[in-house]
């Protein structure tokens, strides 16, 4: 007997001592456990996720000053927490890292000849950078085989990698195409085939998709054909699932339902384990292979049937009791990250200087020099020696670099320091933001002197007044060893990254000086070789020695020991200007350590202006605001997700209920008021400009009641990149503030109900914020068609025999949006019946004064709605001015009325221009 003839399997765990202690038994089931998470509407902000649950605590153990008890100095403020209910289809669980399932080598799995990989999965990020998935392919003593992986990049191309003689010289790999699809359902099936021999002297390995390994599957892409024949090593590596050892990229992060290994294209299955047919827990299974291979569950991973309900921090231990003292309890309101994280009201630095402490490869020594004015030293961002000031430098005045604070002006100061000691490498870069005024600075000034503990004692960088650079360098005597002389960098008037590069190569000193634009895709440079020299270490060095400079702005110097590209820190000195909201989320989430969930392509999100300083919970809404997607917190982890907006398009529904089948637990209770209207928009550019998109005709047009609703004025501020993304803004923001339909704030699900089987009840525990949901046959004091709603978020009540989910919705319909397939349409404005019509007539006189007229081409028939009923259109008759005759089928939604003449004709379904 499973639940609700059963007690509902909760599963409670707290973070306690380095690992997950479960502690179900400790919560008390006769109150009920309380989660919430997402939010009350689409036009709200996030809130943080919580649960609420009584820990029994007559032991005194969740007393967290009670020194004896059992979890004392275990329950710190903030202690890890989550929540599970163990039911449902049984997965293999990964959390990434080196987790897999393995099984050893057999003669059956050592295929040569053509393969057919395929892998059922759900994966936490499917655009996350390197993704091992499956392979038999060990680097010990040569054995590599083969491999499935998703690319490095994390653009989500599907790779198949094989071996011919099992060494790494003989590895190919092939790549699809195309990348692989980011469902929004989170699951899909991947497959790939190799023909090692075409037949004309080609091999060809060709990329599948599915939503389940079931099939069917649809190609992705293009087959990529090769050249010459191939053939696969046989080598004696274990096959792995999950993750392959052997190669550089993370492992699965989420689940996997099933795995299969043919010999041959649609071959004989030599591997076929099924994760869901197997016991929830088991170390171990075999297979259904012909011959069956025995699975080993490693460490880390599981196989599992939780159903996650909320991961969070328990922020306090409120001890209580009655007054006889004999309950004695601890109730816990846990929440999700961002309480944290809102709390901390911490500023994130320039992009630059975050640019600088998060890319440190090499570096030994930065100074931002940011300074406020009045500081008397510039201070360093890592743990050595500040700047010392030798005059009066105009500190924090210079602002034209958008990726950094305001930065000092020279003013003919000096600015003195040192390296800590560090390893001699042989390389050593130095860099710095640089701005000459357009009208230029003083003549053969040297920019930045510094000295090094080889035979060239002292290297300077010297400018001209043409907006030239040069580098020249003296021995320990202060002879001149060379000078590049005035290179025409033409750095007057421009914001520029300078770097010089020394490489010890062999007996000599290889060198290089290079400047970047914000925003450029390649600088210039001026590179050489001083022979029979060494360079050492950087120990002291003078900006602007002498004080020659006056009006030049100097910012972010740093020392490395490694010599990187000039380009990355491109990206940081652009203040990360084009880059998709998805992917700065993501970026921000690790940089602050923050475990980052997505759904959709982060890569198919709106491009950002440039990343300006804030907090770390501003930064990320503010990408969320401009890509309108959706900002949540994962119930299975500590974290922070994003839903893509164009994950929301055209859903399939992740739940389907029907009314008439007491699907569910209260009647549906339409909303139709003003709350959601927006009907005249201004969209701003954060430090750009405005645009404005108004509705000025129909029923929520700005137009007085009866006519339309009157003006409900919206402006929003968006940091996107260019001042030319704020029309489609607008228009977008419009389009969801002008939904014609009335709102369903709550829809009602009681998972005991008798109506709920297996798959319904699993559906229901898998909904996700942005999932879509529907509810056909509603009663008949409602329209006819089915309600369709997204998933905003959702409040969840769990007892003994009862759970309980109140779903907070809004229209789905906005998100219904044009494809370039060739049936989507669009439709004209101002059509009206030219005739009345009886409740059976369906030959249907139509007049449209503006146009355009109205075709079956593209995609054959379509749906219309006059009055409430829906008709399909089957013949578009030929115009005679602005009148038509449509030939239709009626009362398709089983509305059955007539209509006056002058009703309005509109598509059921138009086509909508998504953002």
């Amino acid at each position: 007997m499973v639940f609700p003839q059963t007690v509902l399997p909760l599963v409670v765990e707290l973070y306690l001592d380095g690992a997950w202690a479960e502690v179900t038994s400790h919560v008390y089931r006769r109150d009920m456990v309380h989660v919430s998470r997402g939010r009350a509407d689409w036009a709200g902000l996030v809130d943080e996720s919580t649960l609420a649950l009584t820990f029994d605590n007559r032991d005194g153990r969740y007393s967290p000053r009670n020194p004896t008890g059992t979890y004392y100095g275990q329950l710190a403020r903030n202690t890890p927490i989550r929540a599970a209910i163990e039911a449902g289809t049984v997965y293999l669980e990964l959390p990434g890292t080196t987790s897999s399932a393995t099984a050893p080598d057999a003669a059956a799995l050592g295929i040569t000849g053509d393969i057919d990989i395929r892998i059922d999965l759900e994966l936490a990020n499917w655009r996350a950078a390197g993704i091992d998935l499956c392979g038999k392919y060990e680097s010990t003593s040569d054995q590599r085989s083969w491999a499935l992986y998703l690319d490095t990049a994390g653009d989500g191309q599907l790779t198949l990698r094989w071996s011919t003689a099992g060494t790494l010289a003989t590895v190919l790999d092939r790549e699809s195409t195309v990348p692989v699809p980011a469902p929004a359902g989170r699951r899909q099936a991947l497959r790939a085939t190799l023909d090692v021999n075409d037949g004309s002297g080609n091999h060809v390995v060709t990329f599948y998709y599915a939503d389940t390994i079931a099939g069917p599957w649809t190609q992705l892409g293009d087959p990529v054909t090769t050249a010459g024949t191939t053939s696969i090593f046989d080598g004696t590596g274990s096959l792995e699932v999950g993750d392959v050892a052997d190669l550089t990229d993370s492992g699965v992060v989420g689940r996997v339902y099933a795995f299969q290994l043919l010999n041959g294209i649609a071959g004989t299955a030599v591997a076929n384990p099924d994760f869901t047919a197997q016991t929830a827990g088991a170390a171990s299974f075999n297979d259904t292979a012909s011959t069956p291979n025995t699975w080993t569950i490693g460490t880390g991973a599981s196989l599992s049937n939780r159903r996650y309900r909320f991961a969070g921090e328990v922020t306090s231990w409120p001890p209580r009791s009655d007054i006889t003292g004999t309950d004695v309890t601890v109730p816990v309101q846990a929440t999700g990250v961002l309480r944290r994280l809102a709390q901390s009201g911490s500023v994130l630095g320039s992009a630059m200087y975050r640019g600088r402490i998060y890319d440190t490869d090499g570096l030994v020594a930065y100074w931002p020099m940011e300074d406020a004015e009045g500081s008397t030293s510039l201070a360093p961002a890592l743990e050595h020696d500040p700047l010392t000031v030798i005059g009066s430098p105009t500190l924090a005045s210079f602002e034209d670099f958008i990726a950094s604070n305001p930065i000092l002006v020279l003013n003919d100061a000096e600015l003195r320091g040192s390296a800590p000691a560090y390893t001699d490498t042989g390389q050593t870069q130095i860099r710095f933001l640089m701005a000459v005024p357009a009208a230029g600075d003083g003549d053969n000034q040297s920019v930045l002197t510094f000295y090094t503990t080889g035979s060239t004692r002292r290297w300077e960088l010297h400018y001209g007044t043409g907006g030239t650079l040069g580098l020249r360098a003296f021995d320990t005597g202060g002879t001149q060893l060379f000078d590049t002389g005035d290179v025409a960098f033409a750095v007057n008037g421009e914001l520029l990254l300078v770097s010089v590069e020394l490489t010890q190569d062999g007996a000599d000193i290889d060198y290089n000086l290079l400047t970047l634009e914000p925003g450029a895709s390649s600088g210039l440079s001026q590179s050489g070789t001083l022979a029979a020299n060494t360079v050492g270490r950087v120990g002291s060095f003078i900006v602007n020695p002498a004080g020659g400079l006056a009006d030049t702005a100097i910012g972010h110097l740093s020392v490395q020991n490694v010599v990187t590209t000039l380009f990355d820190l491109g990206s940081q000195l652009d203040a990360w200007r084009g880059e998709n909201a998805g992917r700065r989320i993501e970026r921000l989430c690790s940089e602050e350590g923050v475990t980052f969930r997505a759904i959709g392509d982060l890569d198919d999100t709106t491009r950002l202006g440039a990343q300006l300083p804030g907090t770390l919970v501003d930064l990320i809404r503010q990408a969320a605001d401009a890509d309108a997607g959706m900002l949540y917190e994962p119930r299975e982890v500590l974290g922070l997700g994003y839903r893509t907006r164009t994950s929301l398009y055209n859903q399939t529904a992740s739940l389907a209920l029907d009314y008439e089948q007491h699907e569910l637990a209260e009647s549906p209770s339409p909303v139709d008021d003003d709350r959601a209207i927006a009907n005249d928009v201004t969209v701003t550019r954060t430090g750009g400009s405005s645009a404005r998109a108004v509705q000025e005709t129909g029923t929520l047009s700005v137009l007085a009641p009866p006519n339309g609703v009157g003006r409900y004025p919206s402006e929003v501020t968006v940091a996107v990149e260019y001042d030319l993304d704020l029309f489609e803004q607008a228009g977008w923001r419009l389009h969801l503030g002008t939904v014609d339909e009335a709102r369903f704030p709550q829809l009602d699900l009681n998972l005991a109900n008798a109506a709920f089987d297996a798959t319904l009840t699993e559906n229901a525990r898998e909904l996700e914020v942005g999932d879509r949901v529907t509810v056909a046959n509603p009663p008949s004091w409602l329209p006819p068609e089915t309600i369709s709603q997204l998933v905003q978020g959702y409040s969840e009540e769990l007892g003994n025999f009862e759970q309980t989910i109140k779903v907070n919705c809004s229209p789905e319909s906005p998100y219904q949006v044009a494809t370039y397939d060739g049936t989507s349409r669009y439709m004209p404005y101002d059509t009206v019946t030219n005739e009345a019509l009886d409740t059976t007539e369906t030959g249907v006189d139509i007049t449209t004064p503006t146009g355009p007229l109205w075709s079956t081409s593209p995609g054959g028939n379509f749906d219309i709605m006059i009055g409430g009923e829906r008709m399909t259109v089957t013949a578009v008759g030929a115009a005679a001015g602005t009148v038509q005759t449509l030939t239709v089928t009626r009362s398709v939604n089983g509305v059955v009325k007539s209509h006056a003449s002058g009703a309005e004709v509109a598509l059921f379904l138009p086509a909508i221009y998504a953002l």
